[in-house]
């Protein structure tokens, strides 16, 4: 399966030719609109210390380099960008995006508008919450014309875990691709958690010289904590 997005050249119509290859199947890259939300939100590199900055459209962003999607920044809904936001899905309707992803604003607060907006539209699958750490506001909808949405929490590290374990295995079901078998690891140091929900751990994933996978829990996991996370290499 050749994914649209690449680029098909001489050396591989040679090497299909080659093989007796007359038909080859090709699959359209799932296009996501993103857009951040919230008056906090800042690109400006020098920010007051209420406003935060934008650091989730730049990670996810950065994903689609290496990853199978197209990612078009569908700018920042302010907190009184209700009616905004509704007018930009019906818009969306009409134009190449698969995925619509909102980042903040879907939990319970003043200004959380988003599952009030999206539970306007005709929708055939809904969800709102789910048991886990860090992620628990995500929020997913199927709407018109099999367009398909998720929420995700505001939280830098909630919003790169529900990314993980919820938009990056559905992109590659939509594809036909094959997810990554997890590795089974051994525990370097004891670890405490509540049995009422999953959750993912930020940690270290080291193989010993006996072939043995082990796995050591970082410091700092709590959600809003970035620095542990880029010292991690993988989600336990």
């Amino acid at each position: 399966v050749i994914s649209a997005g690449e680029i098909i050249n001489s050396s591989h119509i040679l090497a299909l030719k080659s093989l007796g290859v007359a038909k080859i199947i090709v699959k359209k890259k799932p296009v996501i609109m993103f857009y951040s939300t919230g008056n906090e939100i800042s690109e400006k590199t020098s920010i007051p210390d209420w406003k935060v900055r934008n650091s989730n459209r730049h990670y996810i962003k950065s994903l689609s380099k290496n990853l199978f999607f197209e990612f078009i920044d569908g700018g920042v809904l302010r907190d009184k960008d209700d009616k905004l936001f509704k007018k930009l899905i019906n818009k969306n309707f009409n134009s190449k995006c698969d995925i619509i992803i909102t980042n903040g604003a879907v939990s319970a607060g003043k200004f959380d508008f988003v599952p009030r907006v999206i539970k306007e539209f005709n929708l055939s699958n809904y969800f709102k919450g789910v048991a886990i750490r860090p992620g628990k506001p995500i929020m997913f909808a199927k709407l018109n014309n099999n367009m398909c949405f998720f929420g995700l929490p505001g939280n830098p590290i909630s919003s790169a875990a529900c990314f993980r374990f919820f938009i990056l295995p559905f992109l590659f079901k939509s594809l036909g691709i094959t997810f990554e078998k997890p590795i089974i690891a051994k525990l370097k140091y004891k670890f405490k958690k509540k049995k009422k929900f999953t959750r993912f751990i930020k940690g270290k994933l080291i193989f010993t010289r006996k072939g043995e996978s082990v796995f050591e829990v970082i410091e700092g996991q709590e959600s809003y904590k970035i620095k542990s996370f880029t010292k991690s290499n993988a989600w336990g």
